[in-house]
């Protein structure tokens, strides 16, 4: 398999990378439009890239995703972002599987969007990319084309508790989306808290010069500040909290079963590219080795590489860069490849 495509990506997204925005459009869904952003090649267009963001603040207006799309439209892809809006909201639950099925279904019917009626393909990096995988195995063979997943969850419990637990990671950025999600169903409603996470989150993900959080820590109630503070430092305290709130989900057992890419990766049959950083501090590499041994028995096209130039999902420098870089674009190569 030619490295060619892969190296052009990997130069196009970081030597030469362009975080122009595309096109704004709408996509007509059950519950109304939803926005896009359309990249268009200057040549024949060879497939259709429906390109996801992470849980970022900046939505699918992120301008890491556009570097991305700018560089798949510069090899001649038509490459599509939409707007998934619990995505968008940080929000984790079942129905944004649903949502994510609709918008892939519509794309790829919507004549102005996929003229050439491309099946397409889809690009997702960490959360993000678990929720696709599950929309995806819910949705009819041949549905997509081909599959990039970065620094995804398999096991949706383990997951959780890696990211609540794990000291190295020095970014509180994703245990504060799920205390935003989850630590409701344990202390009941409390706004004050809520306003906390929040701001905290906000401060992180805008990356705020000033950040707000301390002046809202000095006009909050001490107890709830106690509690805030109990959650973001006390790893032991955190764990258990989160975990009781985790189970204590209305519908749990459902939403634990739905969630969980384990049960489900079976039912994937496109080719699928899974990229891990080996050292990720968010979601730990493991889960993507446990993905691709279950999806092994039952999809034979199907490329794993675990990177040590990737955290998560963010490149390193290291002296190992040269080999690494060819692997690399030997992985994005295959995703490229399977595009029809």
């Amino acid at each position: 398999m030619s490295i060619l495509a892969g190296l052009r990506f990997i130069i196009n997204t970081s030597l030469l990378k362009n975080n122009s925005k595309g096109v704004e459009l709408e996509l007509s869904l059950s519950s109304g439009k939803t926005p896009l952003l359309l990249y268009t090649p200057e040549q024949k267009e060879k497939g259709l890239i429906i390109s996801l963001t992470g849980f970022s603040m900046s939505g699918y207006e992120d301008k890491r995703i556009a570097v991305v799309n700018n560089a798949f439209a510069k090899m001649g892809y038509r490459v599509i972002t939409p707007k998934i809006n619990t995505i968008d909201a940080l929000l984790i639950h079942p129905s944004g599987i649903d949502e994510m099925k609709e918008v892939i279904q519509q794309i790829t019917n919507d004549q102005l969007l996929n003229p050439n009626k491309f099946f397409p393909a889809v690009f997702a990096p960490s959360f993000t990319a678990g929720i696709a995988a599950l929309a995806i195995a819910e949705m009819p063979e041949n549905s997509v084309s081909s599959f990039c997943l970065i620094g995804s969850f398999c096991n949706f419990e383990s997951t959780i508790e890696f990211a609540l637990t794990n000291e190295k990671n020095t970014d509180d950025y994703g245990m504060h989306i799920l205390m935003k999600n989850f630590i409701k169903y344990e202390v009941g409603n409390n706004p004050e808290l809520e306003a906390l996470i929040q701001t905290a989150l906000e401060d992180n993900g805008l990356k705020r010069q000033v950040p707000l959080l301390p002046n809202l820590l000095v006009q909050t109630d001490l107890t709830t500040v106690d509690l805030y503070k109990k959650l973001r430092y006390n790893t032991e305290f955190r764990r258990d909290m989160m975990m009781r709130a985790w189970t204590k989900i209305p519908d749990f057992i459902s939403w634990k079963n739905r969630l969980d890419l384990s049960k489900h990766a079976h039912k994937i049959t496109c080719p699928i590219t899974i990229i891990h950083g080996k050292d990720d501090n968010v979601i730990p590499s493991s889960e993507s080795v446990l993905l691709n041994s279950l999806l092994k028995n039952y999809n034979q096209k199907v490329h794993l590489k675990l990177s040590n130039l990737l955290d998560h999902g963010d490149i390193k420098v290291g002296f190992d860069i040269i080999s690494e870089i060819t692997k690399l674009a030997k992985a994005f190569s295959f995703f490229m490849a399977n595009i029809k």
